[in-house]
């Protein structure tokens, strides 16, 4: 049974298990746990039975959300779950959302696009592991 709900403090390890293997450049847990302390960031997971498969994590930007992170666990990669996180995430916005990729994350970008994200920028040199360039993406709701 798939669940999408916020992430409870004692999941935050369940979280850096994923963002260790999803990242090159991973948040630390100290990292993590100091932001989830904060009423600016939402966590949410996408369960399987459960068990965390997925997270996206929000920054609420006043007049914007910016998805800081999202990640799906290698086992559960290929099966959806990314799509109904974000869909799910989209469907409940008061206001604009922005993300940003790697310009070579084709799987990513392929699930923005089609799910009506909007290419606005590219950040030349963003990433500081390989220079590799980002995209910035805005979902703007329907007024």
């Amino acid at each position: 049974m798939i669940d999408i709900r916020e992430i409870e403090e004692n999941e935050l390890m369940d979280l850096f298990d994923i963002e260790e293997i999803s990242f090159i450049n991973s948040y630390r847990i100290s990292t993590l746990a100091d932001m989830y302390g904060k009423p600016v960031y939402k966590f949410l997971g996408i369960f399987n039975k459960n068990r965390l498969a997925g997270y996206i994590i929000l920054l609420d930007s006043i007049d914007v959300y910016e998805v800081i992170k999202i990640a799906i666990s290698p086992n559960y990669r290929k099966k959806g779950l990314g799509k109904k996180l974000l869909s799910s995430v989209l469907k409940d916005l008061d206001k604009n959302l922005i993300l940003e990729v790697r310009v070579s994350n084709d799987p990513a970008i392929k699930l923005y696009e089609g799910l009506g994200f909007e290419k606005i920028n590219i950040r030349k040199g963003y990433y500081g592991d390989t220079g590799e360039d980002g995209i910035v993406y805005l979902f703007t709701i329907e007024n």
